[in-house]
């Protein structure tokens, strides 16, 4: 079980990371279609086979948009609303929020 958790939270840290990253509002985004575009996303995030190269690409910088070779939320990411970069947003809970 404590995979299963680290798993979970590695994943949520990522996705919370790119959404930070691509200034994602998460507040606006979790409205949008009942928060089902949202929910879509921490699925894809879940069960995506790309976690060691996002991982890879934020300790390089991830400074270009070199997500979009791996990352099956791209396209989602860009259609959730954004906030102004420079503007924080507020941190997923769970036990992953402070990473």
């Amino acid at each position: 079980m404590d995979a299963l958790c680290t798993a979970i939270d590695r994943r949520a840290g990522l996705m919370q990371k790119m959404m930070d990253r691509l200034n994602v509002d998460l507040e606006a985004s979790a409205l949008v279609a009942l928060g089902t575009r949202l929910g879509g996303a921490a699925r894809a995030c879940f069960f995506c086979r790309h976690a060691d190269e996002c991982q890879r690409w934020f300790e390089a910088g991830a400074a270009d948009d070199g997500y979009r070779r791996f990352c099956p939320n791209a396209d989602r990411f860009e259609n959730l609303p954004h906030r102004e970069a420079g503007h924080a947003t507020a941190a997923m809970p769970g036990r992953w929020s402070d990473q």
